[in-house]
C-alpha cells in the first residue's frame, strides 16, 4: 500500500512521467531553471550559418569567388563549436548528431578549398552538399 502511494504521489508530481533531460535540449528543467551554454551558442551561430550560406551562395551564383571566401570561413570557423553543441530534439542521439556535424565541417572545408583554389564548378558542386548537410541534421535534430 505504501508503495502505491508513494507511487501516486510521484506521478502527481510528474517525477516518474519526465525525464528532465529529453523533456528539454535547452537544458530546462521542467521545474524550472535556465538554458545551458551549450544550448546558447547552438542558438547563437545559427544565424551566423544563415547568413553566411546566404551570402556564399549569392557570391557563388555569381561566380564572384572573392565573395564566397568570407562567408565560407564563417561557416568553416563556426563548426568545430557546433561539435560541442547538444541537439534540440532527439537528444539521446547525440553520436548521430556529432557524426552530422563532423560531416557539415567536411563539407564546408571541401567548399572552402575549392573556393581558394578558385574552382567555381567544384564551389559549387561542394556548396550543395553543405546545404545538403543542413537539411539532414536540421530534419533529424531540430524541425
Amino acid at each position: 500500500m505504501k508503495i502505491l502511494l508513494l507511487i501516486a504521489l510521484l506521478l502527481s508530481a510528474g517525477m516518474l512521467l519526465v525525464n528532465p533531460i529529453e523533456v528539454s535540449a535547452h537544458g530546462k528543467d521542467p521545474r524550472g531553471g535556465t538554458a545551458d551554454a551549450q544550448m546558447k551558442k547552438l542558438h547563437d551561430m545559427m544565424p551566423v550559418f544563415s547568413v553566411a550560406s546566404a551570402e556564399c551562395e549569392s557570391a557563388l551564383d555569381k561566380g564572384d569567388m572573392a565573395a564566397a571566401k568570407g562567408p565560407a570561413n564563417r561557416i568553416l570557423a563556426a563548426t568545430s563549436d557546433l561539435k560541442k553543441c547538444k541537439p534540440h530534439k532527439n537528444v539521446k542521439q547525440h553520436k548521430k548528431f556529432l557524426e552530422l556535424a563532423t560531416s557539415f565541417e567536411k563539407t564546408v572545408t571541401s567548399t572552402a578549398d575549392f573556393i581558394n583554389n578558385d574552382d567555381l564548378p567544384g564551389a559549387k558542386t561542394a556548396f550543395k552538399k553543405v546545404e545538403e548537410a543542413c537539411a539532414a541534421c536540421h530534419s533529424r535534430f531540430r524541425d
